[in-house]
């Protein structure tokens, strides 16, 4: 099977670690049959690699860039907050992330 794989860019960077960070989370990939156990810490991991790509590469990305890697990094935080928001019905209910 030969799958299509788009061009390096920032954003493909930033694409893979937000697909790992969601499945540390315990989210699937649609592609797999199975939900993946829940690392916060791993997710937390991905996202904190994420903030420093964005620190590192100040004052050389597009405005496009800079609003795809805000937009990910937001919503990387809030699904880590609801998975240490107690009372939360989710997949990962009961997994706190270290701060």
């Amino acid at each position: 099977m030969n799958a299509a794989v788009s061009q390096p860019s920032l954003s493909a960077l930033v694409g893979l670690l937000t697909e790992q960070a969601l499945l540390a989370m315990g989210v699937p990939h649609p592609m797999m049959s199975s939900q993946p156990p829940a690392n916060p810490a791993i997710a937390r991991f991905y996202l904190d690699l994420i903030i420093v790509l964005k620190d590192k590469t100040e004052g050389n990305r597009t405005d496009s860039e800079t609003g795809s890697m805000d937009e990910v990094i937001y919503n990387l935080r809030m699904k880590i907050l609801d998975l240490s928001s107690p009372g939360q019905t989710s997949s990962t209910e009961g997994v706190g992330v270290r701060k």
